[in-house]
């Protein structure tokens, strides 16, 4: 072992000392570790040194090449990559998908799993798996909390099926991109990683994770469900009218899966002065019935929009909320306008050109919420113009909590849709990059206002910028010191009479065992290096051995730190650190296993 190799063996141990004690953040961690890369050649660089055989100059990087990880393909893309994953997040696109699957849910949590499997698991495929996993967890509580499934069995398949759908393809994430820049910028590969070049493998991982899930995982998960979904915070009750030509006329709500469609629980049926409680999803629908839900401010929004029925207003001139005006939320704080006063009498579009929609509170026994007495302290939903809403903000009788932003529209659905798959497709089909087509991306995604000025910044996570910016100049001291084919030439001892499928394991279990010490990033660029050159000493071939490393790193399940994924589940599921041990050492095992072979079998026979 040269002093260069010994030199950044000893700077590898502080970063993985400094990953995995969190004694700074990642990104600092990072940043310090390209400073001081840069720094040692340029500051011990020495004739003394160099006569004895040690040159810092030459196994050190470079400035340039120090600097390289803040202007490499890897990063751009990624971040190219965040920024449209936030537009097909404004959009509305993955919230609308998933609406339209989680009713074919019923009350199984078998079927639900499946579902999280195809939503999350097949669009972390085109999109940042991290925003997938963001989008998905809202939907998936509040099924839970409809359907009385048990939210701590739903999230960890959340989290996990985010991972493993981003095995599918190269944008899937961030650790495919930053693997493809290495293996781009060696002499023996020379070429970015195709787009779907090894989506067929992703599919048999994802395959692998759906059937342990709906068996064994099923088993390994909590029993007892931690997180208590709150009834009635931010869920407002609210009247919906029926339209002569609804197709809900002459149906029964449990029929036509009313409840599961709209995402809200039914309170009851009004029909006159006649008011059905327990029997309201039991009775089929006349026209001018109004039906008195529980919905969120989301699907309150999705209802305005609905051709099947009309959120009505309790107060005001018109008794149909307009489809243009702004939602707010209200605190009602004075006492002499609002205490004891029933919401017809409150007058709101007499004083606010406003009208009341809806109460944040439980059922309203028979009563409808016109009848309803207000008390101070109470939220209610408004719908007020934009020009009023400017009046309403310098109010003293009441104070606006928030204010909706509804962005989803179906034109910018459409739009982002199809600015991703021209994305995906262009770099498949053409000889462009993928750094090139998610920048045309981009630019096409500001052009067309699925993405502001401000989720230019918003929507990337800076932290994972900078962290592949810091460690990517490792890598490179990886390969220049010799460091690499070192640690290449003592694997090769042990495994030089292995079996090809056997070496695949040995370097997978490396990689999902150092993933859960440091980032999954990190991991990649001390590994691949690595993987190279096992794959040349072996006579292997190294893009197999690239590609254990790839899977390994993307498929982390054993901690809630091991991947971002696990880590945004972790707090919201309530679970103890040992669940994603217990459920996810299992799978890893299976995982690296099948990868194995099949990596064994689709490159190697």
């Amino acid at each position: 072992m040269t002093v260069e190799i010994a030199l950044v063996f000893t700077l590898i141990a502080a970063a993985l000392y400094l990953f995995a004690s969190e004694k700074l953040p990642l990104d600092i961690t990072a940043i310090l570790i390209m400073v001081t890369l840069i720094a040692i050649p340029q500051l011990f660089h020495s004739q003394w040194l160099l006569e004895r055989g040690v040159d810092l100059q030459a196994a050190f990087p470079t400035v340039s090449e120090g600097l390289s990880g803040l202007s490499s393909t890897a990063t751009v893309t990624v971040l190219a990559m965040f920024i449209l994953s936030a537009g097909i997040q404004r959009s509305g696109l993955v919230h609308v998908l998933g609406q339209r699957l989680f009713p074919m849910v019923g009350k199984s949590e078998l079927r639900m799993i499946l579902i999280i499997a195809a939503l999350v698991g097949l669009i972390s495929g085109f999109i940042n798996n991290t925003a997938a996993v963001a989008v998905a967890i809202p939907l998936v509580l509040d099924m839970a909390r409809r359907l009385k499934l048990r939210a701590s069995r739903l999230l960890m398949p959340v989290s996990f099926f985010g991972m493993l759908g981003g095995t599918l393809t190269l944008i899937g994430t961030s650790t495919n991109i930053l693997a493809s820049a290495i293996l781009a910028d060696h002499e023996d590969f020379g070429r970015q990683i195709g787009m779907f070049e090894f989506t067929h493998l992703g599919l048999i991982v994802l395959g692998v994770g759906l059937v342990y899930f709906v068996t064994i995982g099923r088993w390994l998960m909590p029993k007892k469900d931690l997180v208590r979904l709150g009834d009635d915070e931010n869920r407002f009750v609210i009247e919906l009218g029926v339209p002569a030509d609804s197709p809900l006329v002459d149906q029964t709500l449990r029929q036509y899966k009313f409840a599961l469609k709209a995402s809200v629980q039914v309170l009851k049926l009004v029909r006159g002065d006649i008011v059905h409680i327990k029997r309201a999803e039991e009775i089929r629908v006349h026209p001018d019935d109004i039906i008195q839900v529980h919905a969120e401010l989301r699907q309150v929004m999705d209802l305005i929009k609905s051709d099947k029925v009309e959120v009505l207003s309790v107060s005001g001139e018109s008794s149909r909320v307009r489809s243009d005006g702004k939602l707010v939320r209200v605190l009602l704080r004075d006492a002499r306008r609002f205490e004891g006063r029933e919401v017809r009498a409150a007058k709101f579009w007499d004083r606010y050109q406003a009208r009341l929609i809806g109460l944040e509170k439980g059922a309203l026994e028979e009563r409808r919420i016109a009848d309803e007495p207000l008390e101070v302290g109470g939220v209610a939903l408004l719908e007020i113009s934009r020009t009023a809403l400017t009046r309403l903000r310098d109010a003293d009788d009441l104070m606006i909590l928030e204010e909706s932003h509804d962005e989803f529209d179906r034109r910018r659905m459409w739009i982002a849709g199809g600015v991703m798959a021209a994305v995906v497709l262009g770099a498949a089909l053409t000889p462009l990059p993928i750094v090139v087509t998610a920048l045309l991306g981009v630019v096409a995604m500001v052009a067309t206002g699925c993405v502001d000025k401000e989720d230019m910044y918003t929507g990337v996570s800076w932290p994972v910028i900078f962290l592949l910016a810091g460690v990517i100049p490792l890598g490179i001291a990886m390969t220049k010191s010799g460091a690499a084919d070192l640690l290449a030439g003592l694997l090769a001892t042990h495994a030089g009479d292995w079996h090809p499928i056997l070496v695949l394991m040995a370097l997978y279990l490396l990689t999902t065992l150092l993933t859960e010490l440091v980032s999954n990033n990190a991991s990649v660029v001390i590994l691949v290096p690595v993987a190279v050159s096992l794959g040349h000493i072996l006579q292997i071939d190294f893009f197999a051995l690239v590609l254990a490393v790839m899977f390994a790193a993307s498929t982390s399940f054993l901690s809630p730190i091991g991947y971002q994924t696990n880590t945004m589940i972790y707090g919201t599921g309530l679970y103890r650190f040992t669940d994603f041990a217990k459920v996810g050492a299992p799978l890893n095992l299976l995982l690296m296993v099948v990868t194995s072979i099949g990596i064994w079998w689709l490159w190697l026979v």
